[in-house]
Formats: structure tokens, sequence, C-alpha cells
């Protein structure tokens, strides 16, 4: 549930000069591994660094045309294939009134 809580709290916030960057680890069936592959790095804001033959991925996430990165990232769950979704890392960084938070 906070996942779901971060995603609402950054619905409210204006989205003026924000920088949003989540690092996430992906666990994947290593049958289906390339289709999920070509399936994420479709999706604005998101890119896989890392593919193993076993299925593990390494991927950002940026906030992107109006999905944000918590909302993109939950989503991931939903891919037919998708073993587990970690949030390993993320950064937010704001410029409005000197806010900076990560």
């Amino acid at each position: 549930m906070r996942l779901s809580t971060f995603v609402e709290a950054e619905h409210v916030k204006p989205r003026e000069q924000v920088e949003n960057i989540c690092g996430v680890l992906i666990h994947v069936k290593p049958e289906f591994r390339h289709e999920i592959h070509a399936i994420l790095t479709g999706l604005p804001g998101v890119e896989v660094h890392v593919m193993t033959e076993d299925g593990r991925m390494v991927v950002t996430v940026e906030d992107a045309d109006g999905v944000w990165a918590g909302a993109r990232i939950t989503s991931f769950n939903d891919i037919q294939g998708v073993l587990s979704v970690t949030l390993a890392y993320h950064h937010f960084d704001s410029d409005l009134e000197g806010e900076t938070v990560s």
C-alpha cells in the first residue's frame, strides 16, 4: 500500500521542472524474457539496462508522457510472465521553491 500512497501524493504536486528517476529490479520467467524486454523498451520513460538468461532485468523508469513513474512501475506486475518487481532506488528532485528530496 505504500507505493499507492506515494503515487497518490505525486499526483497532487505541481510537475514543473521535476526529476523523478527510479531504479527497478524485475524478475521474469526466462521463457518470456525477450517478449517482456520488448514490451518494456516500448514504454515511454522506461529503459532496460541489463537482462540475464535467467530472467532478471535492471530497469530505470522516469515520469513520461503524463504517466507517473510510480504508476508505470506498478503496472509491470500486470505483464504476463513477470514474477517480481522491486524498487531498488528512487531519486526525486524538484526546483520548485528550492525543494530537493532524494
